[in-house]
């Protein structure tokens, strides 16, 4: 393991939405007499938002920047050629001209609402705190639950795991906090509040599992690319902004993801069994992936457990702290505007260590 400062899905899509710009501005600056290399950023911001998709997922925002970056790449394929046959720039046609001109306007447009909805980040440096991510192929539900570490970026693996901790080791606590996000959101978007509870000395550990069989329609809606966009289409075209709003097919949910949720808590068991042996547990979840309290102490016989939702300044159950991570999207589906005061992950943060100080008795 190795620490990181996470890097987010708006980090790739501004780096593509930079290569745009230089690529269709360079009509006011590139003149005869060169061979054009910036025509290669066509291509190369496809490639780009494709790796991006590939990493963190089908988001609206990504989707919309690969349409852009697709005809982009097509309106320069004839200077890509040329550049290929190490030709000199040829005079833009006016229609050329205006293409670019018009997709240099739609990609500032692009930047101008990446950046408004830019996500509030809490930089680990500040807070002293180290994130680590690895990777893991986990059975979902099978008799024997055995954990396979992934070595390789090729491995197979269905389970992402993120450990948020204090670097200083005396300031750590004697307990652990175990959370599975809610199938609609994933362990990045609740990021500011695991690092301030990280920053007063807890660790927590937050597992992202997807089903790795998808044969049947049910399965293909539980893979990484596809489980979140599903979902949140089927909320917006049954019941609009008020649909996603009103969380309509919660239990749904629960049902659907039941072995989803239930992996999750018995693979963040065994690591913790075996990384934190006699440290005190706190388990916690959001909204659907709140199992019944009975069914979590068949798992977790000695913890406390916290259904994230239940704590009343949360505004977006489902959806983790969108407000912060996510703020576009929180806006647009949520009616909930940017927020970079950060108090709903810092006062759930709070409410989590009462629990853990009062509860746990440490």
């Amino acid at each position: 393991m190795h620490p990181m400062e996470i890097l987010t899905p708006w980090t790739g899509e501004i780096l593509v939405l930079s290569m745009l710009l230089v690529l269709n501005a360079r009509i006011f600056w590139t003149r005869r007499t060169r061979i054009d290399a910036l025509s290669l950023l066509g291509p190369f911001s496809v490639l780009t938002v494709l790796f991006e998709i590939l990493a963190w997922g089908i988001r609206f925002s990504n989707v919309a920047i690969l349409a852009l970056a697709l005809v982009c790449a097509l309106a320069n394929y004839r200077s890509v050629v040329r550049f290929s046959q190490s030709l000199f720039v040829d005079t833009y046609s006016v229609k050329f001209f205006v293409a670019s001109a018009l997709l240099l306007a739609i990609t500032i447009f692009f930047l101008a609402v990446e950046i408004k909805g830019r996500p509030v980040r809490l930089q680990t440096r500040r807070y002293n705190v180290k994130i680590e991510r690895e990777y893991f192929s986990a059975p979902l539900l099978s008799d024997s639950f055995e954990l396979k570490k992934a070595k390789e970026a090729y491995d197979r693996r269905n389970m992402s795991l993120y450990t948020f901790s204090n670097k200083d080791g005396s300031q750590k606590k004697d307990g652990v906090i175990l959370f599975v996000p809610d199938v609609l959101a994933e362990s990045l978007a609740y990021e500011p509040y695991f690092i301030l509870l990280a920053r007063k000395g807890w660790t927590v550990l937050s597992a992202d599992l997807y089903d790795l069989n998808i044969k049947s329609a049910d399965g293909l809606k539980k893979t990484k690319f596809l489980r979140r966009a599903s979902l949140l289409w089927d909320y917006f075209s049954s019941g609009g902004i008020e649909g996603v709003r009103k969380q309509k097919g919660k239990e749904s949910r629960s049902r659907l993801f039941h072995e989803v949720y239930e992996s999750s808590y018995r693979a963040l068991k065994k690591i913790a069994e075996e990384r934190y042996p006699g440290k005190k547990i706190l388990v916690a979840a959001d909204s659907s992936a709140f199992l019944p309290e009975a069914k979590l102490r068949t798992i977790f016989s000695d913890a406390d457990f916290l259904n994230l939702q239940r704590v009343h300044e949360y505004k977006t159950p489902g959806f983790g702290f969108v407000p912060q991570t996510n703020p576009f999207f929180s806006w647009f589906f949520l009616g909930i505007r940017r927020d970079k005061t950060s108090f709903e992950p810092s006062w759930c943060a709070t409410q989590t260590i009462k629990i853990l100080e009062q509860e746990g008795e440490m």
